[in-house]
């Protein structure tokens, strides 16, 4: 009795191990991927320090004299400012997201 061949008759004839070496070639853990997470880290902390400045200038304080002499304090908030720290902070939090998917991926052994 003759079992099929898992490919068609006049198709590439593949040995086992030919097959076995072109399944080794897709693996994950590559060190190189270290050194992808340590980028983003450093990118990641950058953004942080980027939308806290940006907060920091989305916010606008104003002393008004108001009545009898007291001072009125009006705080105004600027939308583009507060948007990009929003923005930049996801990016940070994305960022570090990956960087720990990437770690994950250099050190996962691959054993057989």
């Amino acid at each position: 009795m003759t079992t099929p061949e898992p490919w068609p008759a006049d198709g590439p004839k593949f040995s086992a191990e030919t097959l076995e070496r072109a399944e080794r070639q897709g693996r994950l853990n590559q060190p190189w991927r270290a050194a992808v997470a340590g980028i983003e880290l450093v990118v990641a902390v950058v953004l942080v320090a980027v939308g806290w400045w940006a907060w920091q200038h989305g916010t606008v304080t104003i002393y008004l004299p108001g009545p009898h002499g007291a001072i009125d304090v009006v705080t105004r908030s600027v939308g583009s400012w507060l948007a990009s720290a929003v923005a930049a902070s996801t990016l940070a939090g994305l960022l570090l997201l990956d960087a720990i998917r990437q770690v994950v991926l250099a050190l996962r052994a691959r054993g057989r």
